[in-house]
């Protein structure tokens, strides 16, 4: 279960009203899994949403990661790099229902990992479902100037 203290703001890099996931249901760091859930608003009913959703999941589970190894610092941004085995069981997510994202790190160490992931219905059928693959540089203030050259 997840500690109550703890706020999507704190564990991710994004604000309002970037964060599209609404709460985390539960996570169990040492299986390195977490799932949250999103009650779908209009405008994100498109099913390919489900990759944010995912990679808002993902980066929950690495910034509870973060928390437990480093108390009161903020969550540190990544970078989704890509994509494998996505899968869209449905032409879009219907809005005012709630969908559930599960995700489990399949591999990963301090700045890359590998997430396993779906989005599921309230009676567990999948929606959709990926592999999704992410970067958490260590600076990612000398990352960024690297990049801007």
């Amino acid at each position: 279960m997840p500690p109550s203290s703890c706020t999507l703001e704190e564990l991710l890099p994004h604000r309002a009203p970037m964060i599209l996931i609404d709460r985390i249901e539960a996570v169990d760091l040492e299986a390195k899994t977490l799932t949250a859930s999103v009650t779908i608003k209009p405008q994100w009913s498109a099913a390919h949403t489900a990759i944010e959703f995912m990679a808002q999941s993902a980066a929950a589970l690495a910034g509870y990661g973060d928390r437990a190894r480093h108390p009161g610092l903020p969550a540190r941004p990544g970078f989704l790099l890509g994509t494998r085995k996505l899968t869209l069981n449905i032409p879009r997510f219907e809005p005012g229902e709630t969908y559930f994202i599960k995700v489990h790190n399949e591999f990963g160490d301090d700045v890359a990992g590998s997430f396993s992931c779906t989005v599921e219905d309230r009676e567990g059928k999948v929606a959709a479902a990926a592999i999704i693959n992410a970067y958490r540089p260590q600076d990612i203030e000398t990352f960024m100037k690297g990049s801007m050259q």
